[in-house]
């Protein structure tokens, strides 16, 4: 079954949808075409922001301005996820059903099936830093709910450094690493050059071609000849921002 196929049989099935984006990126990790889909179906949906470890105090405080009745958790951390279940529960409750059915829908790589097995409380599906781990729906019970996983959707419009940003897809199979390793710079360097700076422990330019060949030198990826390794450097870069360890603390991001 094609992955849209898979989704649609989700929203379907499922009496809530759960929308899951990456609160580092709200508006970019909000897949449009799902949105659409819940709408037509006449559904109840939620937005759910995850990895709010992985953001400032700050950044928090304008994510739950602007969504007063979205989620906010972490499923790593498990944080959160005892209050959106109770709600969960409360609203089946309140509709008087007995196993209410959850979608939990979003991009790859979102955590999707990390707050699957925060909300089951053991490890029911598998949990990757990498795009594309679920491969079909995965039904999980967790107390009074009944829990719908899905395989990461990306809109047919997307581009490259959007994917790569947002991490729905492995910095091996991007097609220009170097340009999404340059975005990403360009976007430290308009919002936290000093977390960049800090953790690899080098005083950076502005320019972010000169930052990729600084931290290519710095992490010793050198060809032949002392060039810097241009697609080891760059699939480093992005995978340091997949998985967290460089993050933007100091201004929003959308």
């Amino acid at each position: 079954m094609s992955f849209w196929l898979t989704v649609n049989k989700v929203i379907r099935e499922a009496d809530i949808i759960l929308l899951i984006l990456d609160a580092r990126m709200p508006i970019l990790s909000m897949n449009r075409e799902i949105k659409e889909k819940v709408e037509r179906y006449g559904k109840k949906m939620f937005l759910v922001f995850n990895k709010i470890d992985l953001i400032s105090n700050h950044q928090l405080d304008s994510l739950k301005q602007n969504h007063n009745t979205a989620f906010f958790v972490s499923g790593i951390k498990n944080i959160g996820i005892n209050s959106m279940k109770k709600y969960l529960l409360i609203f089946a409750k309140k509709n008087k059903v007995q196993e209410i059915r959850v979608g939990i829908v979003g991009y790859p790589n979102v955590g999707k099936s990390a707050i699957i097995n925060a909300l089951s409380k053991r490890a029911s599906a598998p949990v990757s830093s990498s795009a594309g781990t679920t491969k079909g729906i995965q039904w999980v019970k967790a107390g009074g709910l009944r829990l719908l996983d899905s395989p990461g959707v990306i809109p047919f419009e997307d581009g490259n450094s959007k994917l790569g940003i947002l991490g729905a897809k492995n910095p091996e199979k991007l097609k220009n690493q170097y340009k999404v390793a340059c975005e990403l710079i360009e976007m430290f360097l308009d919002n936290d050059k000093a977390a960049l700076e800090k953790y690899y422990n080098l005083e950076l330019s502005d320019n972010s071609e000169e930052v990729f060949l600084a931290i290519g030198k710095k992490r010793g990826f050198l060809s032949k000849g002392g060039i810097i390794d241009e697609t080891r450097t760059a699939i480093s870069i992005i995978r340091d921002w997949q998985r967290g360890k460089i993050r933007i603390q100091q201004r929003d991001l959308s």
